[in-house]
């Protein structure tokens, strides 16, 4: 199967990487707008760049391509990926705007094509096992979430100084966390939230949300405006009726992917001691990739980290900057 990585960013890097262990896939191009990181990242992968889209929606053995482009080309270029008949791999978030996430959702019914968002948590091993916990229904229903995910700014790509790229913390990072606790509590209702606004992307970069789902709620903690010192940590605890389950990463230093650090899931019964779960491990990238081209060989719909799960979280994000920008509860249609 040939698939095309559209950015040679962090995350093009990322997914190339674990695309490159895949022995039924090969990289079938790069395609970035100068060859500053797209040449050295096709070389590492032994692949060639381009810095012409047309040449690989043009390219008919080309399957399928894995957007990890700025959020706010997401609509136009997999709108022309579909059209050119590709399989689309898209990264989160699904879009900037609930129009443009609306569209695409739209265009998934639509397209015969395989259309997944590339939500890793979904595909994390650890949180995969936490929604398997809770919904098993052993512990009785959830009751409240609690999730966070600090770091300082981000040093790996300079979109980050740029918030009317990425939307700031409040929606490119803490979008997982809204997708992770959608996943578990359904559909969320409202929103409260308030935040601090970073000088040096001019969004609010530092937030804590408050999400209402009717009969239960969670809140989530997270940005990047920590002391350079800080490791990269995140959190996810949700207190059911009989126990509690709480999985905790803290990265080995200021970025995710820095060496060892603390990478444990931990059930709290009611009844007898903390157990530390042993969960068999995947490298996250590499599961949602595989599952994306298992579903294009299978000839199957994609039903994990659908556009309509990402427009939901996407949803909650924009209700989040509403909230902190008007002081009052938004609500989610």
């Amino acid at each position: 199967m040939k698939i095309a990585i559209l950015g040679a960013g962090f995350m093009g890097s990322t997914h190339g990487k674990a695309m490159a262990k895949m022995p039924d896939v090969e990289i079938a191009g790069i395609y970035a707008h100068s060859e500053k990181r797209a040449k050295p990242l096709a070389e590492e992968l032994g692949t060639t760049w381009t810095g012409e889209l047309d040449r690989i929606l043009r390219d008919d053995s080309i399957e399928a391509v894995d957007i990890c482009l700025p959020t706010p080309q997401h609509r136009p270029v997999t709108e022309a990926a579909l059209a050119a008949g590709k399989h689309v791999l898209l990264e989160k978030p699904v879009a900037m705007t609930d129009e443009d996430a609306a569209a695409l959702v739209d265009l998934a019914a639509e397209t015969d094509k395989v259309f997944m968002i590339a939500h890793v948590l979904r595909f994390w091993p650890e949180y995969m096992e936490l929604a398997r916990l809770v919904k098993s229904g052993e512990y009785g229903s959830p009751r409240s979430g609690l999730a966070f995910r600090r770091q300082p700014f981000p040093a790996w790509s300079a979109l980050f100084s740029r918030s009317d790229l990425t939307g700031g913390a409040v929606l490119d990072q803490m979008i997982h966390d809204y997708d992770a606790l959608n996943w578990i509590f359904g559909d969320p209702k409202a929103v409260t939230a308030k935040g601090l606004k970073n000088p040096r992307s001019g969004g609010w970069d530092q937030v804590q949300v408050l999400v209402d789902y009717g009969d239960t709620s969670a809140v989530v903690d997270g940005g990047m405006m920590m002391p350079e010192s800080y490791p990269f940590s995140s959190m996810l605890q949700v207190l059911c009726e009989t126990g509690a389950i709480e999985y905790e990463f803290r990265a080995g230093g200021r970025s995710v992917e820095m060496g060892a650090g603390v990478n444990q899931l931990k059930l709290f019964p009611n009844e007898g001691e903390p157990e530390v779960l042993s969960v068999e491990q995947i490298d996250p990238y590499y599961g949602e990739i595989a599952y994306f081209a298992e579903c294009i060989a299978g000839g199957k719909i994609a039903d994990r980290a659908t556009p309509a799960d990402a427009r939901a979280a996407l949803k909650v994000a924009l209700a989040a900057r509403e909230s902190i920008e008007s002081g009052e509860t938004v609500g989610i249609a």
